[in-house]
């Protein structure tokens, strides 16, 4: 990673409070390392010094800057911070403000993953390994309504392979689902039953019961058997 990209404040372990602006809107960074954090809030202040700038953690800190933000212009999003659970937290943010461009931030700079988030419904895709200067083009890039990938990438997904029909499914079926209903996925594939999922999500049961039939639907199966084995293909592929 170059240098410039590492630099940090002294007290980078903690979240620092939000830049604000007079004008324009206001970013979100939403990554669990300190470090990376930091350099990517340089890059945000020193691009885009009109706007406010906020930091989240982990997935709950990111989803509830998001809900409360009404002025919010984009989200750079870290794929393995807590609570993301893969690519459920990609897509959980998408439904809950889906006119705000989310660019996917990773260390993890295959073109499989890059194809998989645009696919889910990100704006870009940075590798983490980027410079200063390039991330700063993307995200400029980004906020001016472009879809974003290093060219080496580009490049790769237009001779690579594209996902096979079966993981195309797999997506499509997964993004199908409502955040209430992925929830209740992930607790059948937990094993838990109906009354205890009732019990932690504090619905009523015959709300969970409703859950599980239009994830039964969803999915194209007819048993909650079937309906985890390919909530466990789905999270295979992902």
């Amino acid at each position: 990673m170059p240098r410039d990209l590492l630099m940090s404040k002294e007290n980078a372990a903690d979240t620092p409070p939000a830049v604000l602006a007079d004008e324009a809107g206001s970013i979100l960074i939403a990554d669990d390392h300190p470090l990376f954090r930091d350099a990517l809030f340089q890059v945000v202040t020193e691009t885009f010094a009109d706007h406010a700038t906020h930091q989240a953690q982990n997935f709950d800190e990111a989803m509830a800057a998001a809900r409360e933000d009404e002025a919010l212009e984009l989200i750079l999003l870290d794929l393995n911070m807590p609570g993301m659970n893969g690519f459920n937290g990609l897509i959980a943010l998408r439904n809950e403000v889906p006119m705000v461009p989310i660019v996917v931030v990773s260390a993890t700079e295959t073109a499989q993953t890059a194809s998989q988030v645009l696919t889910f419904g990100a704006s870009g895709f940075l590798p983490k390994s980027l410079s200063k200067a390039d991330m700063a083009d993307a995200l400029r890039r980004v906020l001016d309504g472009d879809i974003y990938l290093p060219p080496d990438l580009e490049k790769q997904l237009e001779e690579g392979r594209a996902l096979t029909p079966e993981e195309q499914a797999l997506v499509e079926q997964l993004g199908a689902l409502t955040n209430q209903q992925r929830r209740v996925l992930e607790m059948l594939v937990a094993g838990k039953s109906n009354k205890i999922i009732a019990y932690e999500l504090d619905i009523a049961e015959s709300t969970v019961k409703a859950h599980v039939s239009a994830i039964l639907r969803k999915l194209g199966v007819t048993s909650r058997t079937q309906a985890v084995i390919t909530a466990s293909k789905i999270i295979d592929q992902l």
